[in-house]
């Protein structure tokens, strides 16, 4: 990396504004060009540019990072479907963004979801097979025997599966006694059944983008927080920062703050819907209504089990667990399951959100999608509020998540003070079809956990306090009132500067030249996956679309 804080270069080809995954991933494919002249690339990152910390290296110290600055945590409005709480969202204040503080999931999703993506976009390059190149480009891939048209072997991110834990057969045979086909390969577009679960750690270690890409050409402003983008003439001519600094782009200026943060930076720009800049005393340059809008989020909960024989060191906890070295080499799963529902009872839920739902993605939704997701975990973690249960070995966790939100919400601005938090209103849960397929979902894992092969290893469930122990034949009145009570999220909210809508589909500010977002808010709708590896191949496809363009 070049260095950073003390740089005197205040004029760069490309300004990337946000070092967070995919900005660090952009910023380094950028700086090597085409192969003839390399440009200047600067990023700016509000965080700190130190990964001295074993929180950010450890898989199993990750839920230690809330207690220190590394995160930000973003408080929702209270949620109207959740028993009015206020939803923690996280996002990563380091160079790295959220890749140096999430849980390092690697998951990307069913082929139809970019497929989905392309038909919304009418745009082929976004579909499976055109985003297949960027996905393989970033991996290293674990199993060298794996199908090399499916896989990538020379990216910059290696992954892992698979560390022999004692629940290892019970939970696989369980989820094939529930129904669930064996699948190999989980991440080859095909998701479907029970299928290994894969992370990005190597060797135990955490992989930031900073520091897995190559930014040895990347000059690198961290600490720094961006105020607005310049725009002279309808085209972004630089950035200013909250200490007066500016900063120019001969080129291009690319946004990728994140979710959250993006849309705060457009509509101080001068971006956004016009009625909530006046609001706030802030010029509106360019009329853009659906600047913070569509934000979605995979609505999930966690169920606890008690163990019957947590002596035999099965989870997370135990002094023999815990000594393991093998164990710390990730985090303590190993198998994920991804399923679709009924079409009968999703097509009759989304009949009810008929004013909610637009009706082309109802119609996708219905097909053979990936509508959810169960993944056991070797401990209590991923439960939410309200459960007070150690991390002693005698616990494991189901998560289920809804894969396929129809919920939308939005980021808007209390003000024009770029330090402060956005104000954040997921609407988390809102729709029937979101009810309908988290239901089915929690379900299907008590089913799992039902099936003689895990009556041996559990009791039963450890409920919150206050609330009756659920089974596969709860009703839904009773999975509803659990969900409200304790239903979260696993931090993958995305779409509010979505391609279609506030972006065409080369990433470009709809009514700005010289202006891109790069991150998860351009997601135009959900995927069936964990977002931090289609998060990289956006970058990847970013760089292609931008050095195709030069």
């Amino acid at each position: 990396m070049a260095d950073n804080t003390q740089n005197t270069d205040t004029s760069f080809d490309y300004i990337v504004v946000g070092g967070g995954t995919a900005g660090c991933a952009l910023a380094s494919r950028l700086s090597v060009g085409n192969g003839s002249i390399a440009p200047s690339v600067a990023v700016i990152e509000r965080g700190s540019g130190s990964y001295d910390h074993d929180y950010i290296k450890k898989p199993l110290l990750t839920a230690m990072l809330g207690s220190t600055d590394l995160q930000t945590p973003y408080k929702t409005e209270p949620q109207e479907h959740l028993g009015g709480r206020r939803i923690t969202n996280i996002g990563g204040n380091v160079l790295s963004g959220s890749s140096a503080v999430n849980y390092g999931a690697w998951t990307r999703g069913h082929a139809a979801d970019y497929d989905a993506w392309a038909d919304i976009l009418g745009d082929p390059r976004w579909n499976y097979e055109n985003m297949l190149p960027c996905l393989k480009r970033t991996e290293h891939h674990h199993d060298s025997n794996a199908d090399a048209a499916k896989h990538g072997f020379h990216g910059p991110l290696h992954t892992t599966s698979g560390r022999g834990y004692p629940l290892r057969d019970p939970i696989h045979k369980a989820f094939l006694t529930a129904g669930f086909k064996d699948n190999p390969d989980g991440n080859d577009g095909d998701p479907f059944g029970v299928a290994p679960w894969a992370e990005n750690w190597r060797d135990g270690e955490r992989q930031p983008s900073a520091k897995a890409y190559d930014m040895s050409k990347v000059t690198v402003i961290t600490d720094a927080q961006v105020r607005r983008v310049l725009l002279e003439g309808g085209e972004a001519t630089g950035v200013e920062l909250v200490d007066g600094r500016q900063f120019k782009a001969a080129k291009e200026v690319i946004v990728s703050c994140g979710t959250h943060r993006t849309p705060q930076v457009l509509m101080l720009s001068g971006i956004g819907p016009k009625d909530e800049l006046e609001k706030i005393g802030v010029t509106p340059l360019i009329d853009s209504p659906f600047v913070g809008q569509n934000f979605f989020d995979h609505i999930s909960i966690g169920q606890v089990w008690k163990l019957r024989n947590p002596e035999q060191n099965l989870a997370m906890g135990t002094a023999a667990f815990m000594e393991n070295p093998n164990y710390h080499l990730g985090n303590p799963m190993e198998w994920v399951a991804t399923g679709t529902v009924p079409k009968d009872g999703l097509s009759a839920a989304l009949s009810q959100d008929r004013d909610s739902v637009e009706a082309a993605q109802a119609k996708q939704l219905v097909d053979d999608r990936a509508h959810y997701e169960i993944i056991a975990i070797y401990a209590p973690l991923g439960i939410g509020d309200g459960y007070n249960i150690a991390v002693d070995g005698t616990h494991i966790t189901t998560g289920s998540l809804c894969f396929t939100p129809t919920s939308r919400g939005s980021i808007t601005l209390k003000n024009a003070d770029p330090t402060e938090h956005p104000q954040i209103d997921p609407n988390y849960y809102a729709t029937k079809s979101d009810r309908y397929v988290l239901h089915y979902a929690m379900r299907r894992a008590m089913q799992v956990m039902e099936t003689p092969e895990m009556q041996k290893v559990v009791e039963g469930e450890t409920p919150p306090p206050n609330m009756p122990s659920l089974s596969s034949k709860s009703s839904d009145a009773e999975l509803e009132a659990r969900a409200k009570a304790h239903a979260n999220i696993w931090n993958h909210p995305a779409g509010t500067c979505a391609m279609g809508k506030v972006l065409d589909s080369e990433l470009r500010v709809k009514g700005v030249e010289g202006l891109r977002v790069c991150d998860a808010s351009i997601f135009p709708a959900p995927l069936s996956a964990h977002y931090q590896a289609p998060v990289y191949a956006i970058a990847e496809k970013a760089s292609e679309l931008i050095i195709g363009a030069a």
